[in-house]
């Protein structure tokens, strides 16, 4: 079997929903993701093996294929398209993994992109029980099933607050610090590597948009809970709604000699792991539990961790069930600053990954999302220059 390598990566910045990204198309951000990296890695378009993205909130059909010939690539170029919600870009990287290191692949482009302001209306046919109306639409697909529970995200993090008995105070601390960390990391350039600016209108944007520098712990602790009635979640410890897009380039080591690619990591495997629907912001421990066992490596001996934070709730009971150091997480910030472009942000945090592991010097460092519906996925990625 293949070993499997990442030879670096690409994304946009990240707009909040109705902000600098809203008059792109998703494909059309996607494009620019695929372009980039191709044109980075010097590689001519036709010897990719398959585009896969991860998408959640468009309009249906397969984006990775209609993205792949908005990017003007020839029309041999297969494109799948995965739904995991927000697990999407980190399972789509896991299974272009699998089919390189299977053998049916030797070059394949994955991560996800995700248009939140240009979602479409949704509407369930007549015939549904769950049609309420011509003028009724729904916002997101079904989670669960009702007989378990099928809870909004936002009443699934206040789960969790509850369960785990995270104090708010904590939440908003770790949400201003993220904030902060993601702000010196910009100041410092530490992603502009990774980075694609963007041009809309004349203006060119290259930074972040939800990042607050200014943020303090007084505003976020004046800001009322949004989703239950004296609830701990509010808008200052949990993500918006973004647009962006993000992938990496995946290889076998036949590809990395014969186009003389310069490897950032080793993906040395992955886990998807699966929970109770109404706590799913709890659903990253089970893949990293199983990553763990399945490659006999300790939790102490990861240098890095990227937890994506829809909310700080979420990372905060993560980090508590597996006793997790916070200092190794999310190193250079994490969505709560930078933004949660559903599908894409699997990409996204393997790429914050990829960055601060060479920023830290660190060796092991796992990526991890939950999903709502209580999915879980993990990657475990070796950092390449410890080979050398």
């Amino acid at each position: 079997m293949s070993r499997v390598f990442i030879a670096g990566g690409a994304r946009t910045p990240i707009g909040k929903t109705g902000g600098m990204l809203k008059k792109f198309l998703p494909e059309q951000m996607a494009a620019l993701v695929l372009n980039k990296i191709a044109g980075n890695m010097k590689l001519q378009p036709d010897v990719i093996d398959l585009v896969v993205l991860g998408n959640a909130a468009g309009p249906g059909g397969n984006i990775a294929r209609v993205s792949a010939l908005e990017a003007g690539w020839p029309h041999s170029i297969p494109g799948v398209t995965v739904d995991v919600q927000c697990g999407s870009g980190l399972a789509s990287i896991m299974w272009a993994a699998d089919g390189i290191r299977s053998g049916q692949a030797d070059i394949v482009i994955a991560g996800g992109v995700e248009s939140t302001s240009m979602a479409p209306k949704r509407q369930f046919n007549p015939i549904d029980p769950r049609f309420k109306g011509e003028g009724v639409y729904y916002e997101r697909a079904p989670f669960s099933t009702p007989s378990i529970g099928d809870p909004e995200m936002g009443e699934a993090a206040e789960n969790v607050a509850k369960l785990m008995d995270i104090p708010r105070k904590d939440m908003d601390e770790f949400a201003l610090s993220s904030h902060s960390k993601a702000y010196a990391a910009h100041v410092k350039g530490v992603l502009k590597d990774a980075i694609i600016p963007v041009n809309s209108d004349g203006k060119v944007m290259d930074m972040d948009e939800s990042i607050r520098p200014a943020l303090t712990f007084k505003l976020l602790d004046r800001m009322p809970p949004v989703f239950v009635k004296g609830g701990k979640i509010t808008a200052g410890n949990s993500c918006l709604k973004h647009d962006g897009a993000a992938a990496i380039l995946v290889a076998s080591e036949k590809a990395v000699e014969k186009y003389d690619l310069t490897p950032e990591a080793e993906l040395i495997g992955a886990a998807i792991a699966a929970i109770d629907p109404n706590i799913f912001p709890l659903s990253p421990v089970a893949s990293v539990k199983k990553l763990i066992d399945k490659f006999n490596i300790p939790l102490e001996g990861i240098d890095a961790f990227e937890i994506n934070e829809a909310f700080a709730v979420k990372v905060l009971a993560c980090c508590k069930e597996l006793c997790l150091d916070l200092n190794r997480i999310n190193i250079l910030g994490g969505a709560l600053a930078y933004g949660h472009p559903y599908g894409a942000s699997g990409a996204v945090i393997l790429l914050h990954l990829l960055e601060a592991l060479k920023y830290t010097g660190g060796n092991y460092g796992i990526a991890s999302i939950g999903a709502v519906g209580g999915q879980g996925i993990s990657i475990l990625i070796k950092s390449y220059k410890r080979d050398r």
